[in-house]
């Protein structure tokens, strides 16, 4: 199965610390092995499809191929091993830029929602005329925040519709396979 696994700067896992094997110019980087046992979730390689690349934002992203029975995890997917494909050059800074700015926009609509629903009309206009994200930043900085705000205004669900949008949006910008 192709999934995808952000990492930090140099291919390091942002948890683990572990230094994946990084791919060679025609060639795939070496699988890594989980710890195996009975646990799927402590000792599995970890990786995510584009749903879930929201919710493991990281310095560097990469296409990767898992070995194995693949087990689906709540924003994840486990297999007993992985390998790195390519990196995603999409994925940049600037990138990441565009992604915060558009989900502060949307972060912002939420809060808006939220303040005409509890009759705060005035913040309500004044905070939907800021336009760019410098105007906006008090309010929203980032995808968790708007994921957090959707879920404060319209409950669960609308959280995982968030999500859902970040993770279109994301997929488009990238120009990743579903």
């Amino acid at each position: 199965m192709i999934a995808y696994k952000f990492l930090a700067a140099g291919g390091v896992g942002p948890f683990s610390r572990y230094p994946w094997p990084l791919p060679r110019p025609g060639a795939p980087g070496a699988w890594v092995a989980g710890a195996g046992g009975a646990t799927v979730c402590h000792d599995a390689v970890h990786a995510c499809r584009a749903t879930d690349l929201p919710w493991w934002l990281q310095d560097e992203l990469w296409e990767a191929e898992l070995g194995g029975a693949v087990t689906p995890g709540r924003h994840k997917v486990m297999a007993p091993r992985a390998r790195l494909l390519r990196r995603v050059d999409g994925w940049e800074a600037a990138c990441a830029q565009r992604f915060a700015d558009a989900c502060a926009g949307r972060a912002r609509d939420h809060a808006v929602t939220a303040l005409d629903r509890a009759g705060a009309s005035e913040p309500a206009r004044a905070l939907a005329a800021c336009a760019t994200p410098r105007e906006i930043r008090a309010a929203v900085v980032a995808a968790y925040i708007a994921a957090h705000a959707a879920a404060r205004v319209d409950g669960d669900g609308a959280m995982a519709a968030e999500r859902a949008w970040q993770s279109d949006w994301l997929r488009t910008e990238l120009r990743l396979d579903a």
